[in-house]
């Protein structure tokens, strides 16, 4: 999915994301995950030498989060696609009072 939707915002959004790649030449390339307000990069998987190749991933985040194949030698980007979070409710400041009698 190009996105994922959680009930308020602020919460988790998960999903399975299903990540397929696909080349005329042989090259070894890593799969990274990116998430851009917290400046971090995760290496997922890499592959050597393939012409293609195909992966699953537990998404489990409330940020946007950008998938990058990259190569191994040099770490320049090949290809890359973003999987958006969005929300139905906006998170509210209200606090909800509940009494037991």
């Amino acid at each position: 999915p190009q996105q994922c939707v959680t009930l308020r915002q602020g919460r988790d959004c998960f999903a399975t994301i299903t990540v397929q790649w696909q080349k005329s030449s042989a090259q070894s390339l890593c799969l990274y995950q990116v998430n851009k307000k917290q400046f971090n990069k995760k290496q997922l998987k890499c592959w050597e030498k393939n012409q293609q190749g195909q992966t699953s991933i537990e998404f489990e985040s409330s940020d946007t989060l950008t998938y990058q194949l990259r190569t191994q030698q040099g770490d320049h980007l090949v290809a890359q696609t973003e999987v958006m979070v969005s929300w139905l409710h906006k998170n509210t400041t209200r606090r909800r009072h509940w009494r037991l009698f």
